[in-house]
């Protein structure tokens, strides 16, 4: 649904300075039985089926501090989803080490899949690790095809998730792409600490940094080992840049 958007906006933009759309667009809601929403999450592909990882279960997250961002409310399963079949399947995250099943728990990570490998970057929510809410320095690489196959035949899908720990990637609600073989990462923001409309002064404090830059860098992938973060340029614009939950 969010690519269809994306592309609907794309395409009408570009035919709208000819003065005429040349085709229609229709679209159609298909239902999958006692599949359970989910929001802000990462995904990734293989062989038309879906692996959907983090986000929340909630909806719009409420504005009381207390209630903000709260624990029931992540998503702690990873969901695989035939959409020409009409099933899913789930395991859940603790299967993996805490620190991983936490940020992959986590809402608004930035992610990007470059041929089987997904990979997500930074994300918001309640680490226990650390005893508060904060937004993750972790870049976790997925096997999307080996996990969804371990998944839908209930084996262990742990030997296919990597993590290591960058604080340059620091970010959620941000949107990374990938263009002339980098990997661009578009505003965002650093978020420790719980929500709180009131702002950082009032009740429960917290602090907050925007990216307000475009980060370029490349992914050293080792497959089957470790991978690395290259870090290229950084480009700033506090005005156009200031974005977050894209």
């Amino acid at each position: 649904m969010r690519y269809l958007f994306i592309a609907l906006i794309s395409v009408t933009t570009y035919f709208s300075s000819f003065g005429q759309i040349p085709f229609d667009i229709s679209l159609e809601n298909v239902q999958i039985d006692n599949l359970e929403g989910v929001q802000s999450y990462a995904f990734g592909e293989a062989d038309g089926k879906w692996l959907i990882v983090g986000g929340r279960l909630d909806g719009l997250h409420r504005r009381q501090p207390f209630a903000d961002f709260d624990v029931p409310g992540h998503n702690t399963d990873l969901l695989v989803i035939d959409p020409v079949n009409k099933k899913h399947w789930k395991a859940p995250l603790s299967a993996l080490s805490k620190r991983m099943a936490e940020q992959l728990s986590s809402t608004n990570m930035e992610f990007v899949q470059l041929g089987k490998m997904l990979y997500c970057v930074g994300g918001y929510g309640y680490s226990a690790t650390d005893g508060d809410h904060i937004t993750y320095p972790n870049v976790t690489a997925i096997d999307v095809e080996s996990t969804i196959d371990a998944i839908i035949n209930n084996k262990s899908y742990t030997a296919y998730f990597r993590q290591i720990t960058d604080s340059k990637l620091q970010i959620t609600g941000g949107r990374l792409r990938k263009a002339d073989g980098k990997l661009l990462l578009l505003g965002g923001q650093k978020f420790m600490g719980r929500y709180n409309p009131m702002g950082p002064d009032h009740g429960p404090g917290f602090e907050q940094q925007y990216s307000n830059s475009v980060k370029v860098f490349t992914i050293d992938d080792k497959l089957g080992s470790s991978f690395s973060i290259n870090h290229h340029n950084e480009f700033v614009d506090s005005i156009n840049l200031h974005r977050r939950d894209y």
